[in-house]
């Protein structure tokens, strides 16, 4: 099972429509998906045609067993973990807990043998959520808008991964998805060339295009691949899809677990 947490820190860089429709797309390659909402505003649950459950993310980082009945199908083939906005107040609670930045991981180990991947949406802040699906993850993937100003967010997430990295998660890498790409502007050329200058060998191939089908889907509850099968989307997912499938085929998930007796990380909140 191979882990993916989907962050940045700025808002409407199409983390959620990544997680979504890259979760689909590794779905339709037939690999087993499992999602995560921990953001508290939920837009992944909605995206995926969901609702808050009863059992929640809230309550599986509260007792990582409760996972095992907070998991339901969903719209892709997938299966989500859904969130609402009580959420908020288990990040406050985290702030008491020892070695709160090991939850997710904990409960993501019992059921490791049901997936092939797994997908957690972060909120756009760099705390408590955040921790908990880096220490968890394989993979830190960044979603970067194609203008210059997202550039500068990605030295925050450079460095709150380095923190991880440094505690909780040697392991962890780092990839960027140049994502709203417009391909008529040289100004979107020009942010991705100076991503890849500035990240060599860390900036996906793949680019999500600008396109209305990716803004509308989310509205429907089905992935890009469902509503829209035949647009650029579609195709700049699938592509993705592959991508990831040939390079973690190389890669493979050699993190090492820590059971949480690594330092705690020390991780802003958000403001």
């Amino acid at each position: 099972m191979i882990i993916y947490a989907i962050i940045s820190q700025k808002g409407g860089v199409g983390k959620t429509t990544t997680t979504v429709n890259l979760g689909a797309a590794l779905a339709q390659a037939g690999q087993r998906v499992l999602l995560l909402d921990l953001d508290p505003q939920g837009s992944l649950t909605l995206a995926v045609g969901q609702r808050a459950r009863p059992l929640s993310i809230e309550h599986v980082l509260r007792e990582p067993g409760a996972i095992l009945g907070a998991i339901h199908p969903c719209a892709g083939g997938m299966q989500v973990v859904t969130a609402a906005a009580t959420l908020t107040g288990v990040y406050m609670e985290l702030d008491k807990v020892e070695a709160s930045a090991y939850r997710l991981a904990q409960a993501l180990q019992l059921v490791q043998e049901r997936y092939d991947y797994v997908l957690i949406d972060c909120p756009p802040s760099l705390g408590y959520a955040t921790t908990n699906a880096l220490t968890a993850a394989h993979v830190a993937l960044v979603p970067l808008q194609c203008e210059f100003l997202s550039l500068r967010g990605l030295a925050d997430v450079q460095e709150i991964a380095a923190v991880i990295q440094e505690t909780t998660n040697p392991g962890l890498r780092l990839r960027v998805l140049g994502t709203m790409y417009d391909k008529r502007t040289i100004h979107t050329a020009d942010v991705l060339k100076e991503a890849r200058h500035a990240l060599p060998g860390l900036v996906y191939e793949t680019v999500i295009p600008r396109t209305i089908r990716l803004a509308e889907a989310p509205a429907t509850g089905l992935p890009i691949l469902e509503y829209a099968p035949d647009s650029n989307g579609t195709y700049a997912y699938r592509m993705l899809a592959q991508e990831i499938l040939q390079e973690d085929s190389i890669i493979g998930t050699t993190r090492p677990y820590s059971s949480g007796h690594a330092a705690a990380p020390c991780v802003p909140h958000a403001a």
